[in-house]
């Protein structure tokens, strides 16, 4: 009797193993040979939530959950924020991508859009003075008027969004307004993905003036590379180390 038990069993796991999920239906913006198991767990995992936030219980296909609209038009704004990125390889889900759902909202439905805590340089470490309130110079793409040197200014933002110091766009002792850096270019195109993400979210200012969607913070969390589903380490399995 227990090997006719453990038998079924394991013919039922096998069985369960090569079973292939139903054909996705009502599919508007995702290819119809999407992934669409691991898609969308990569979604539930990015905001923390389970299939019928945006779905209705029962009856995937159906429309009638307004969040599911709300999804697509988030698959679209990630798909457009790629096309920044020359290391982007296929269309999103499918293939690589710097930046993807688990980018802005890591766990939270609302992504977060202010640094926990203050970036210190070296200098700062050691009691020096904080860098005086200055008007900025060579201004491309900030307004001219930016307050961009000191306590609440953008740039004290950037650093504490990327945990890095001014040297890393600027160059260490170089004027901030050279160019000399290639990361300074970098910055300014990062600035307009953010008015261009932020263009999506009504009542939103042009960044960094106004209320604002998201941020540098909202991708970068501490890291001058963003986190995605490619590069997250996720820990070793249960029990190992």
């Amino acid at each position: 009797m227990l090997l006719l038990v453990s038998g079924s069993v394991f013919a039922q796991q096998a069985g369960d193993r090569g079973t292939t999920p139903d054909t996705p239906k009502n599919l508007k913006i995702l290819a119809a040979n999407t992934d669409i198991r691991f898609a969308m767990q990569n979604f539930s995992q990015a905001l923390g939530v389970q299939c019928t936030y945006c779905h209705e219980q029962g009856d995937f296909a159906s429309d009638a959950n307004p969040k599911k609209e709300t999804a697509r038009k988030m698959i679209a704004l990630v798909r457009q924020i790629d096309s920044f990125f020359p290391t982007t390889a296929g269309v999103f889900p499918a293939g690589y991508h710097e930046v993807d759902c688990l980018t802005c909202h890591r766990g939270s439905v609302r992504p977060e859009t202010k640094a926990s805590t203050e970036f210190f340089n070296r200098n700062e470490s050691l009691g020096a003075p904080p860098p005086a309130v200055t008007l900025g110079v060579n201004l491309k793409v900030l307004p001219a008027d930016t307050r961009v040197h000191g306590e609440g200014s953008v740039m004290h933002d950037f650093r504490d969004a990327l945990k890095v110091d001014c040297g890393y766009c600027h160059g260490a002792a170089k004027p901030f307004e050279t160019d000399e850096n290639p990361r300074k270019e970098i910055a300014r195109r990062m600035i307009l993905l953010v008015r261009q993400i932020n263009s999506n979210f009504p009542g939103t200012g042009a960044f960094p003036v106004g209320n604002q969607a998201v941020t540098c913070w909202t991708c970068h969390r501490g890291s001058p590379h963003p986190v995605a589903v490619n590069n997250q380490d996720y820990g070793p399995p249960a029990g190992k180390k």
